[in-house]
């Protein structure tokens, strides 16, 4: 729960840089848009690096 948090905060504090948001509607739908695409690539990461052990365990048999 409180690495959810952390992306959030890290997507929240990304969509304050960008300039052409003008109201807090669109600051919630750009730092859900980040923190989505956050979790998505750290989803694909972790399946990469299991695909990795996988080869290596079978490697090592």
């Amino acid at each position: 729960m409180a690495n959810n948090e952390k992306i959030w905060a890290i997507a929240r504090n990304a969509a304050f840089r960008v300039d052409f948001i003008t109201n807090g509607r669109e600051l919630h739908l750009y730092t859900t848009a980040i923190y989505s695409a956050m979790m998505w690539g750290w989803g694909k990461r972790i399946e990469e690096k299991e695909k990795e052990a996988l080869q290596n365990d079978k490697l090592m048999k």
